[in-house]
């Protein structure tokens, strides 16, 4: 009977432990996963902002930030997942890059830059930049990038920024002024103008666009004085009409 009573006692040790071992795996495997996905998020994220980076003029510097951002991505890939013959060949291509990259090299990843037409595509410009800007700031504070590459980097994106802003308010106020809707074009550059006033730098781009709304608020400043004595002169003539033929007053 003993036999039997410790034979069905083994077997529950047994079955307790194999269950305990096989939740140990899947408890292994879901972390895995976890990881693989965690880290192919930003790897996908940061290979986004690459492509998108090289239509900015934004500095080699934030280049190489994110590269090295995305060496580090494929670096912890490969380790939960080192049987990917594909992960080991990009990681050594993005090492390469960051070797590569010269610490002296300032200079802008684009040098050319236009505002779009469509408001989608601005919209979506915005947007690309704000994501730059949250991974600038998010290495930044992990100590990944000096405090100098920091503050310029983050300057030449609020300078993109400003410009988008600016030139869409411009298009539009030029738009209204060419259609005679000459209190909407004042709106829309008065809003530019006090965008670029509270801007916290100053250069050329401001200057001139500042100068350039000037004229272009002075020029409708004097269209609406015109319309307005025109308004003025044509009232006052019907006035003038309307007393000669007034039914006249009997005494």
């Amino acid at each position: 009977m003993l036999p039997i009573i410790l034979l069905i006692f083994a077997l529950i040790a047994l079955a307790i432990g194999v269950n305990a071992i096989q939740q140990h795996k899947q408890r292994t495997e879901i972390e895995r996963r976890t990881q693989v996905l965690r880290y192919r998020n930003v790897l996908d994220e940061t290979e986004d902002l690459i492509a998108i980076a090289s239509d900015f003029p934004v500095g080699r510097p934030l280049l190489h930030v994110l590269r090295v951002r995305a060496r580090d991505a494929l670096k912890l890939l490969c380790n939960v997942q080192p049987k990917s013959n594909d992960l080991k060949v990009r990681l050594e291509e993005y090492e390469q890059a960051v070797k590569s990259h010269n610490p002296e090299d300032k200079g802008l990843i684009s040098e050319s830059f236009s505002v779009p037409e469509q408001d989608k595509q601005i919209v979506l410009m915005i947007q690309a930049l704000r994501k730059l800007r949250r991974a600038l700031r998010a290495e930044h504070g992990r100590n990944r990038v000096d405090s100098h590459t920091f503050h310029e980097e983050e300057r030449r994106i609020e300078k993109v920024q400003l410009r988008i802003s600016v030139e869409s308010l411009m298009r539009r106020g030029e738009s209204a002024k060419k259609t005679g809707m000459l209190g909407s074009a004042r709106q829309y550059l008065e809003k530019a103008q006090r965008t670029l006033n509270e801007a916290s730098f100053t250069d050329e781009y401001i200057t001139d666009r500042l100068d350039n709304i000037k004229t272009q608020l002075e020029e409708i400043t004097e269209s609406l004085r015109d319309a307005n004595a025109s308004d003025a002169k044509r009232k006052n003539k019907t006035s003038d009409l309307d007393e000669l033929f007034q039914p006249k007053k009997k005494w």
